[in-house]
């Protein structure tokens, strides 16, 4: 073999070792994604379309210093002006790409559009950003002071994001639903918690680590005080509809990255399930000392299933209704 065809040889190795690599790369181990390879700016055009899957860009004037996200999105055949939407949030890997996929099958079956806004670990590098949305400068420290403004909040963009997709069907949709896991679900039931006048219909919360509950006399983020939350806004949060869904093995109090410390060890229990428990509970209790209208529902939990977000996905399905 000539030098010539030696190098080209090589390099051809090469390219096939570093496009392998790549491919293996963006996956994560517990589930291959079907990814779309076209990733376009919402200024590019619409690509929402009937059997269409893949991902955009979008971000809207004024959200945390013009932060774009992407957004992974899956779209049966059928009549799109109509179709049910639902948004599903990832948990801590921010692998929104397989918060997807898990519901492609179901979305095709059962006929409605999954969109997996994606808060990278770039622009939204810690809990405070993603789990906490970004209502205070610190979490874990909340003050009057460092009370961020509302288009500050990551919770900010999910509304606009829904009326985007709307535009780009042309759609009569007046509501969309919500699902989240782990990470995810911290993040919806804070939503609730926090903006209660969305335009969310059923919000879905599987296996969060722990919670902000609804409760006085435990600072935030783990009750009410100190976090700005008026009890005008909790009443309504109240009245969403909103599901704590949890998982009958998911009860490791070792779990990698679960927060444990003192206060919410003593508060809501040392592992997820005992938690959203605790959650569920004292919500009720304070909404019937109040006489106030309480919509949140505690399901069945999901037997023999863990913290695994794709079996939850499947069980959550049924509390959806994504064909009403």
């Amino acid at each position: 073999m000539n030098s010539f065809h030696a190098s080209f040889y090589q390099n051809f190795l090469l390219f096939i070792f570093l496009l392998i690599n790549y491919s293996c790369s963006n996956n994560d181990d517990d589930n291959r994604s079907v990814e779309g390879n076209i990733i376009v700016n919402e200024n590019q055009g619409s690509i929402l379309s009937s059997n269409s899957t893949g991902v955009f860009s979008f971000s809207f004037e004024g959200f945390i210093s013009n932060k774009t996200i992407n957004v992974y999105y899956h779209i049966p055949n059928g009549d799109i002006k109509s179709m049910p939407i639902l948004m599903s949030f990832h948990g801590g890997l921010r692998n929104a790409n397989n918060y997807r996929d898990y519901w492609i099958s179901m979305a095709n079956d059962s006929n409605f559009m999954v969109f997996a806004p994606e808060f990278n670990s770039l622009d939204f590098s810690s809990g405070d950003m993603y789990n906490l949305a970004n209502v205070f400068e610190d979490g874990d420290n909340p003050s009057k002071e460092t009370l961020n403004e509302k288009e500050e909040w990551t919770f900010s963009i999910l509304d606009p994001l829904f009326e985007y997709i709307k535009n780009e069907v042309s759609g009569t949709q007046e509501t969309y639903n919500g699902w989240g896991h782990s990470a995810g679900s911290q993040f919806l039931h804070r939503f609730i918690l926090f903006m209660p006048d969305n335009k969310i219909n059923i919000a879905v919360c599987s296996n969060a680590g722990w919670y902000t509950v609804p409760e006085s006399g435990i600072n935030f983020p783990y009750g009410l005080d100190n976090s700005g939350i008026s009890s005008t806004t909790i009443s309504l949060a109240f009245s969403k509809k909103l599901y704590i869904h949890l998982a009958e093995l998911d009860t490791n109090s070792n779990a990698p990255s679960l927060r444990r410390n003192e206060i919410v060890d003593n508060q809501q229990g040392i592992e997820r399930r005992a938690r959203g428990r605790y959650f569920y509970n004292i919500s009720k209790k304070i909404t019937n000392y109040k006489q106030i209208e309480f919509n949140w529902i505690k399901t069945d939990e999901v037997l023999n299933v863990g913290h695994n977000a794709s079996e939850m996905a499947q069980d959550a399905l049924r509390y959806l209704n994504p064909i009403d």
